[in-house]
């Protein structure tokens, strides 16, 4: 029996189901479904848009064209109401084989490619999706906070949020002795992504969350590849938890 927490899921499916034990607990930090690949742009996206279209908008955004980019992925993660019905077929196709992985007790937030909506339409009676609140968790009080506010890579992806309701469901946390999020805090170190080769910034607000509250463990995914994994910020810890379909590992919380 453990204590598991993982992030960047991405469709590692048979993978998590082989870490994960029926006694343990999970708390996992979102982006669970495949949608894009951006090593081999394989997933949800490729099944229904060409690779040109996917091409297209990631080449925009790489440039800089970042309002061009948004527009070209918004027509690519919509365009017609058929493909657009499609792609929510399979994202509610990826999210029933998701929960099917998962034979434990598990507390759940999304991250900036879930759908919460279709998460709730497919989850199991084991699992708890929690947008913002509080849990016990062996004695602890873990808060979750789900969700990524708009900043300079958002694209309008169903779980991103406006910064001012992202702060909102920081500060509706209260002190907790584990905070978990997907976005990670406001530090250089932690935001750099080394194969992506860019900041994705973090969070100033939970920053100032983490110096008032001061909890002793700060979880978080998002990055992939950071510069460091873990970082020291008073007497609190920041770990990133690890991008799971790269790495097919979990990292065990100890108090």
């Amino acid at each position: 029996m453990a204590v598991k927490v993982i992030s960047d899921v991405h469709g590692e499916y048979n993978a998590l189901a082989r870490e994960l034990e029926p006694d343990d607990t999970a708390v996992m930090l979102g982006d669970y479904i495949n949608l894009l690949d951006f090593r081999n742009l394989g997933g949800i996206l490729s099944e229904v848009f060409t690779r040109e279209e996917i091409m297209e908008a990631l080449s925009l955004l790489a440039r800089g064209r970042k309002e061009l980019a948004r527009h070209q992925i918004r027509e690519v993660t919509g365009g017609t109401p058929e493909k657009l019905r499609r792609v929510r077929e399979l994202v509610g196709e990826s999210y029933r084989e998701f929960f099917d992985s998962v034979p434990c007790k598990s507390f759940m937030l999304y991250g900036n490619t879930d759908d919460p909506g279709l998460m709730r339409e497919a989850a199991g009676d084991n699992v708890e999706i929690i947008e913002a609140g509080v849990i016990s968790v062996e004695g602890e009080r873990f808060g979750l906070v789900s969700g990524l506010p708009h900043g300079p890579w958002t694209v309008g992806l169903p779980g991103e949020v406006e910064p001012e309701e992202y702060a909102r469901r920081v500060e509706s946390l209260g002190p907790v002795d584990v905070l978990c999020t997907h976005y990670p805090p406001a530090v250089p170190e932690l935001t750099w992504d080394i194969l992506a080769d860019r900041d994705e910034e973090g969070s100033e607000k939970l920053l100032e969350y983490i110096d008032r509250c001061r909890p002793t463990c700060h979880y978080f995914g998002h990055v992939h590849n950071p510069r460091v994994s873990s970082f020291t910020r008073g007497q609190t810890r920041l770990v990133n938890a690890g991008f799971f379909k790269g790495n097919q590992t979990t990292l065990i919380h100890r108090p």
